[in-house]
């Protein structure tokens, strides 16, 4: 028997003039101590990456609900799950709105301690996450990201020079298969200054990054941890871009200890 219960959530997300809205549905693990005495619980909601879905950060947030939190792992719209919509219509904008509907419907719960609320992102989840604590600096308590997309907008502007060269629809590199993202997705991360966003987030951070990440290169999380105020980085020799098995293992057990060394997980 594992040490949580799965549970699924469905939350609603309001439209915008430059985005629809829509529901974003979540997998959730809640801890059977939690169910079972009663009591409040932290909170980690974990981002996944572009073309992915909440399946490819389940098994962290497992291992977190193991490790004490009510654990969600979010399909962000047009990430890649078949229920999640057309990719064109995603952007960096619509994922932050996601996260935000997620976190609004978790924080009602009466097992969920808000007070103890952390991010958890990898690739372009750990930019979602970046951005959304620095947005809201006083409700995110700490963050653990795995070789974050800190870059992307600085790569997309290298890419296309100027905004109004940006096509309709154009293809991106995910994984070794192209992902086909609207002229949205290069809008709404052209005039992000990731770095100036970042300064103003004083929790404490970790990330988590290969030294030999091709996709994102560890030049980009050395430089997070320079502007960062309170910032660690773990350098895991040999590992690319994603972790499995002994890298997994290694990068998830770090993960676990710096969120109870900062606070959000119970010793």
């Amino acid at each position: 028997m594992s040490d949580y219960l799965a549970r699924e959530l469905t939350a609603p997300v309001a439209a915008t003039a430059d985005h629809p809205g829509g529901l974003v549905h979540a997998l959730v693990y809640v801890p059977r101590a939690v169910v079972a005495g009663g009591g409040r619980a932290p909170l980690v909601v974990c981002c996944h990456g572009l073309g992915e879905s909440g399946l490819r950060v389940a098994p962290v947030a497992q291992r977190l609900a193991a490790a004490g939190a009510v654990a969600i792992a979010p399909s962000f719209r047009g990430g890649g799950a078949p229920t999640a919509g057309p990719t064109t219509e995603m952007t960096i904008r619509t994922e932050a709105a996601d996260l935000q509907a997620v976190l609004a419907v978790a924080r009602t719960w009466p097992f969920v301690d808000a007070a103890r609320t952390a991010l958890f992102g990898r690739s372009q989840g750990g930019l979602v996450a970046m951005l959304e604590a620095a947005a809201h600096p006083a409700q995110i308590a700490a963050l653990a990201l795995w070789y974050p997309a800190l870059a992307a907008p600085a790569s997309v502007r290298r890419r296309f020079g100027r905004i109004d060269a940006v096509p309709a629809s154009f293809a991106y590199r995910v994984d070794e298969h192209d992902l086909t993202l609207g002229r949205a997705f290069a809008r709404d991360l052209w005039d992000l200054e990731v770095e100036d966003r970042m300064r103003g987030y004083r929790a404490p951070v970790l990330i988590v990054h290969g030294e030999q990440d091709a996709d994102v290169p560890i030049a980009v999380s050395e430089a997070a941890v320079r502007t960062l105020p309170d910032a660690r980085l773990v350098r895991v020799p040999g590992a690319a871009h994603g972790f499995g098995d002994a890298n997994f293992e290694t990068a998830v057990t770090r993960t676990i200890a710096f969120l109870t060394w900062a606070g959000v997980l119970d010793d």
